[in-house]
């Protein structure tokens, strides 16, 4: 189903480790920035299709170095764990947790992003909301033959940019419903043993439901 793939791909933009920093006004708007980010995304990878078709490893690094710098990955971390989880984790355990995430989601990326890299993005309207603490930015996905699928992101300003910490993919909150489906583990097993079975390639799956945007 082109939704759940498209879950999938979103996924693999929305979760990468790297160190917390300090929120201040953001240069440009929200949709400015996913615009340019999102072009050279797409047009960096019609252009190296053959490369990438056979060099998976070239994809997933051309991904991450495009993707990461629109990253809210405190943010993304914190909804998922938790505060209990995420105060009780050491800095190295956030790491190895966003990165072995990050490898399940490259990975089903690399199987998804050549056979849709013929899709276009079409940007809705958008107005600054000021008072808010975060913007959403509406996409729609667009292939030929099919169906608009709704992408709509949700962004704050973090270190004078705007970056992205929730997505939300045909009416799926995608890191809240990943949240949703790892947390009660993490209750159980603890973050640990978490990490391990990531590691080791079992990533779990999430339920279909939709959810209001997360908190924690």
């Amino acid at each position: 189903m082109l939704s759940r793939r498209l879950s999938g791909l979103a996924l693999a933009c929305a979760l990468a480790a790297g160190p917390p920093v300090a929120a201040e006004p953001a240069a440009g708007s929200p949709q400015q920035r996913l615009e340019a980010v999102s072009t050279r995304l797409l047009a960096g990878i019609r252009a190296r299709a053959d490369e990438f078709a056979d060099d998976r490893a070239a994809l997933d690094g051309f991904v991450r170095a495009t993707l990461e710098p629109i990253l809210d990955d405190d943010r993304i971390l914190r909804i998922i764990l938790g505060k209990k989880h995420y105060a009780a984790a050491s800095a190295a355990q956030r790491g190895e947790f966003a990165e072995s995430l990050k490898r399940q989601l490259i990975r089903l990326y690399a199987e998804t992003i050549l056979t849709y890299a013929g899709g276009e993005v079409r940007y809705l309207p958008f107005a600054l909301e000021p008072a808010k603490r975060y913007q959403l930015v509406r996409t729609e996905f667009l292939l030929s033959g099919r169906a608009p699928v709704d992408l709509s992101y949700l962004m704050r300003a973090v270190d004078g940019e705007w970056r992205v910490f929730e997505v939300r993919a045909d009416g799926i909150f995608l890191i809240r419903n990943l949240r949703d489906s790892l947390r009660p583990e993490i209750d159980q097993n603890g973050l640990g043993a978490v990490i391990e079975r990531l590691r080791a390639g079992a990533a779990g799956g999430t339920s279909r439901r939709a959810a209001a945007p997360a908190s924690a």
